[in-house]
């Protein structure tokens, strides 16, 4: 319900609607203001609209595929055997009309042939904090031979290695027990499928501006056929210590979580202001003696 300090604080805002501040009717009857949804999330739901239907200027074709409207979104490399630099662009389907993520590996070798089939299975994978994998092909669209893995498009989220960059990721205890948390739901959905992720880090996973967490890569390592070498158990417990680097990325912002030993490279490790809980899953998920990392340990700590 939109108050008068509100009203009078941010009168510029793009997202801003005024409601009568005092009403004339009758006391039986309900203020203006009582027929209309939370100032917050009525202007949340706003700025969601308004990036996904915006499109941005750019070199890309009109369209690709059965998908129109492209608009760049975000570049990322993705670290695994070699850098993969992977193009993420918002775009329209012809089919439903709903936008969608087009995730492009470009520049492939003539000799490259993607596992596309491998996208079947993670098509199955239905479970909140995964952007849903929905299609993969290649095209020529773009002037190379790219590879484009379709996800869900999740409005005004960004990654989490750009956030951390950027310094505008929470610093508290409660986000990063929130971050695994999330991960941890996502990698037991996705373990469950028999599948892996393979090449989880900070620059894969999304972060929404309600600190709601995504995997965006799906399938990405399948197709590319990255670590074909592994079995599914290495591949998986890769997934889990995954988490515990990105803790590390996480908890490197602050001095206060870095030591300093001499000869060696400095340490990251959860500062004085942390739980002994937060201490002995981070011990857990970083050190090399634990034979074999679990979801159920996870959750347990």
């Amino acid at each position: 319900v939109v108050t008068a300090g509100a009203i009078a604080s941010d009168p510029s805002d793009d997202y801003f609607m005024k409601l009568p501040q005092t009403s004339s009717h009758a006391s039986h009857m309900q203020p203006a203001s009582y027929f209309a949804i939370d100032e917050n999330l009525r202007r949340a739901l706003a700025r969601e609209t308004r990036a996904t239907c915006s499109v941005d200027d750019s070199e890309l074709p009109f369209q690709v595929h059965n998908y129109y409207s492209l608009s760049p979104l975000e570049t990322v490399d993705i670290y695994t055997s070699g850098a993969v630099k992977q193009q993420s662009i918002k775009a329209q389907s012809i089919s439903d009309g709903r936008h969608y993520t087009l995730d492009r590996i470009a520049g492939l070798q003539p000799g490259q042939k993607p596992e596309l089939g491998a996208i079947d299975k993670w098509r199955q994978v239905q479970t909140p904090n995964v952007a849903h994998t929905h299609e993969a092909f290649l095209t020529h669209a773009f002037g190379d031979n790219s590879l484009v893995i379709v996800h869900d498009y999740k409005p005004l989220a960004t990654n989490l290695a750009s956030r951390i960059a950027e310094g505008q990721v929470p610093m508290s205890e409660a986000f990063l027990w929130s971050v695994v948390l999330q991960l941890a739901s996502a990698l037991s959905s996705i373990h469950v499928a028999g599948l892996a992720v393979q090449v989880l880090d900070a620059s894969t996973v999304l972060l929404s501006p309600t600190n709601r967490v995504y995997i965006s890569c799906g399938g990405l390592a399948d197709v590319l056929s990255l670590h074909a070498a592994h079995s599914i158990e290495v591949a998986q417990q890769n997934d889990l210590r995954s988490i515990g680097q990105i803790l590390r990325v996480l908890l490197n912002r602050s001095p206060d979580n870095v030591i300093a030993v001499q000869g060696q490279a400095p340490m990251v490790v959860p500062g004085r202001g942390y739980s002994p809980e937060f201490k002995e899953l981070f011990g857990y998920l970083n050190h090399h003696v634990t034979p074999v990392v679990t979801i159920e340990d996870i959750l347990r700590l």
